[in-house]
């Protein structure tokens, strides 16, 4: 992640690109955190992981015979990678196995693996799903409980039906209005909102989202919270920055005793970016589902 000037000198995204014709992965551009990260002012001290976990849809290939196969692919980056992958470099790099003969599905997945880790300069997991199984594995999602390890939350909150505080600056976050909590109130609060919207940070083409907030230990005013998430309206920033600027402001100002963001983004030419941050460490198995919107 770059401020504009950085990440547009060379990146795809701005420019029109014909997806090409064989293999190639020398068309991933990574994208630095540390520019983003310095510029947030995230203090090296806070306590933050997590990972971001795209999923594609349009994976194509062709088998040993030639004959076309489809798969929904989950990628898993880690929030400790260098870089992030520019998602237009990543579009045209899965469209470059289209017309790609190739042995097994292990051998796509291992040469994705290999491709992503080597783009981020960490290791990426990738798990490929024939449709059917993909399908079946949704179902299975809805009707578990939703949550780090499966917890229902003790308080719900739909941020979308409180009103908004008038004239409130971008990202000001110091209008975020917390109380500590004692006792048995300490239990956890799920704020949840699909009024989230950004902006590409190099076409300024908006991007939407569904967010979870996850806070134990404080209370947080709703009409606070949700001004202070409509206030990144006109932001330009990438999917990941937005997360972590969210997730410092939030434990600046109401030091929670936990915190998890997770933040699941609209898809666009066949990929959905889902960006999970937390005050503690998370697992894969612990993304949420596909949002309705998805």
């Amino acid at each position: 992640m770059r401020d504009n000037q950085e990440s547009a000198a060379g990146n795809p995204l701005g420019e029109v690109h014909a997806s090409p014709d064989r293999y190639s992965p020398d068309v991933l551009f990574p994208i630095a955190r540390a520019s983003a990260r310095e510029a947030i002012g995230l203090a090296p001290t806070l306590e933050m992981h997590g990972f971001d976990h795209w999923q594609a849809f349009e994976l194509s290939w062709l088998d040993n015979v030639g004959k076309p196969q489809v798969a929904y692919a989950d990628l898993f980056f880690s929030a400790d990678s260098p870089s992030i992958v520019e998602s237009k470099s990543l579009k045209l790099y899965l469209n470059s196995f289209n017309h790609e003969r190739l042995t097994s599905w292990t051998a796509l997945e291992e040469t994705l693996s290999a491709d992503l880790s080597s783009a981020s300069g960490a290791p990426v997991v990738v798990r490929l799903a024939n449709l059917i199984d993909y399908r079946a594995r949704v179902a299975a999602q809805w009707q578990a409980p939703h949550g780090p390890a499966g917890n229902t939350a003790q308080c719900l909150v739909n941020l979308d039906s409180y009103s908004l505080i008038p004239d409130v600056a971008p990202l000001d976050q110091s209008i975020l209005l917390c109380e500590p909590l004692a006792g048995e109130q300490r239990g956890e609060q799920v704020f949840v909102s699909d009024l989230f919207r950004s902006n590409c940070p190099v076409t300024n083409q908006p991007d939407w989202a569904s967010i979870e907030i996850r806070l134990q230990g404080v209370s947080v005013e709703p009409s606070s919270l949700l001004s202070y998430l409509c206030s990144f309206r006109n932001h330009q920033g990438y999917h990941e920055e937005c997360a972590e600027r969210i997730f410092k402001a939030l434990s600046e100002r109401c030091a929670p005793s936990s915190l998890r963001i997770s933040m699941n983004y609209l898809r666009r030419g066949g990929l959905d970016i889902n960006v999970y941050r937390a005050s503690y460490a998370l697992e894969f198995s612990q993304a949420l589902p596909r949002a309705i919107r998805q």
